[in-house]
């Protein structure tokens, strides 16, 4: 988890925006709303990472052998 990282902490998603130092315990993460409302601070082990949406695997696109019409 990274600044920046999208979590979800109680249902909802949330952006990252800080950290304690990891000294700190319980360690706390800082997140706040995409929509800009201000931020808060919760416990780490309560927030859990996103899942990226699924993507489809990259492919590549071969054009066919040229065809040998003579």
């Amino acid at each position: 988890m990274l600044i920046g990282d999208p979590v979800v902490y109680d249902g909802r998603t949330y952006v990252v925006v800080g950290f304690t130092p990891t000294s700190v315990t319980p360690a706390e993460v800082q997140l706040r709303r995409d929509d800009g409302r201000a931020a808060f601070w919760v416990e780490r082990r309560l927030v859990v990472p996103r899942i990226a949406p699924e993507r489809a695997a990259l492919r590549t696109h071969r054009e066919p052998p040229p065809r040998d019409d003579s």
